[in-house]
């Protein structure tokens, strides 16, 4: 069990078996450097690593350990940052400006502007360093999954040349210089580890930090007879797959409610025609929040995920989420909503029907079981105990963090 409140996320047994005291963890205070310069709402590719990383900047920037805080900035993002006595902001726009010039900060930018922050720790929340220069100080990392390894093993030839190159070396890169790496689900841990060990690599600090959510600050809309389905490009989003399902399961129900597809579709599958559909390629967040908000129910389809976001914030928004059942997800939700086996209509049908039938009352309980599971606090409590235990097993071995349980 999590301990909640003030208490150390880790027990005292795991600081001790570790080599680090708690009174030496609550004692610990660095110089931090964040990078959220190479991203943009705009332009990423996963709104939900977004999000995360400017969440998880707020926590940090509150923590008392964090004596000192550089953010390395775009302007896209400067009126969303916290701002206090001990934090520097740092505009770094040429790391947005586009692909060679995003290439050139990962590669050697980064690094030379936390060498010139002068900061004992670098903290990269989207986890790629650089394969052609090493880190000027301590190196932080959050490494969401590996999907590219399950793109090599399930999907062949399906990411662009460049990305299945690049981003395997970058990974690699900071699995080797990073003295923690942080994650989001025991899942993605496990994950994260395999391919370690297939590349060759030493055994990483792992830490799993999770990922927070707050409860939404405004009073949720009135529902109306809507269904959210979340559409992607890539092939593991399994559009085409939600396509004939959804499909299948309006013409047997005959269901009248507006079916809301939300995202790009990939090549070659179109969106049908029928009653009450509407696409949207994009939302802002306010309107997708909105859109989640007013519907019964979201569906999620996935192939693969290192935890997945959405089914959890569904539940926050008042909306029943209908989800693949895939190790992440089952380790995330705990048993909240609905899932069903992406190989099988039947135990589509019989969750989608299901969600439509749950009370309010139902989904408030949900609510407060996943923010206890999934706390930004308690985040931001492994962060700067991993970095903690990290500094201090330079100088007495290197004994490993055991993980902590969500529950």
């Amino acid at each position: 069990m999590s301990p909640r409140g003030g208490e150390p996320i880790f027990s005292r047994w795991a600081c001790q078996a570790g080599g680090l005291s708690v009174k030496s963890m609550e004692n610990m205070r660095c110089g931090l450097t964040y990078s959220i310069a190479d991203q943009n709402f705009a332009q990423t590719k996963s709104i939900g690593i977004y999000n995360f990383s400017v969440n998880l900047l707020r926590y940090l920037a509150d923590r008392e350990e964090v004596a000192r805080l550089t953010v390395l900035s775009n302007r896209t993002v400067e009126r969303i940052l916290p701002r206090s006595g001990k934090t520097v902001v740092t505009r770094c726009d040429r790391a947005i400006r586009g692909r060679w010039s995003r290439l050139v900060w990962d590669q050697w930018g980064v690094y030379r502007a936390a060498r010139q922050a002068g900061n004992e720790w670098l903290f990269l929340p989207k986890g790629f360093g650089s394969f052609l220069t090493k880190p000027p100080c301590r190196l932080a990392a959050y490494v969401h999954d590996t999907m590219h390894a399950f793109y090599r093993r399930e999907y062949p030839g399906r990411l662009p040349r460049s990305d299945a190159w690049y981003f395997p070396r970058c990974l690699r890169a900071t699995l080797r210089a990073a003295r923690v790496v942080f994650t989001s689900s025991d899942f993605a841990a496990s994950e994260i580890r395999h391919w370690a060990k297939q590349q060759g690599l030493p055994p990483p600090r792992l830490v799993t930090a999770g990922i927070g959510f707050e409860r939404p600050a405004v009073a949720a809309p009135v529902k109306q007879e809507a269904v959210v389905v979340l559409a992607g490009k890539w092939p593991h989003k399994l559009t085409s797959l939600a396509v004939r399902q959804v499909e299948r399961w309006q013409g047997e129900t005959g269901y009248r409610g507006r079916i809301e597809w939300v995202g790009q579709f990939p090549a070659g599958v179109v969106c049908p025609d029928r009653p009450g559909w509407q696409r949207h390629e994009r939302l802002s967040e306010e309107a997708y929040r909105d859109l989640v908000g007013r519907s019964k129910a979201l569906l999620y389809f996935s192939a693969y995920e290192g935890f997945g976001m959405p089914p959890v914030e569904a539940v926050l928004a008042g909306t029943c989420p209908v989800y693949s059942d895939l190790p992440a997800t089952r380790e995330v939700m705990g048993g909240v909503g609905m899932a069903f086996a992406n190989d099988r209509y039947d135990s589509f049908r019989r969750s989608l029907n299901s969600a439509l039938a749950v009370t309010p009352a139902e989904l408030s309980g949900w609510a407060d079981r996943l923010l206890a599971r999934h706390d930004w606090a308690q985040v931001a409590d492994r962060v700067i105990h991993g970095l903690s235990q990290a500094m201090e097993s330079a100088g007495a071995g290197e004994t490993r963090l055991v993980a902590h349980e969500f529950d």
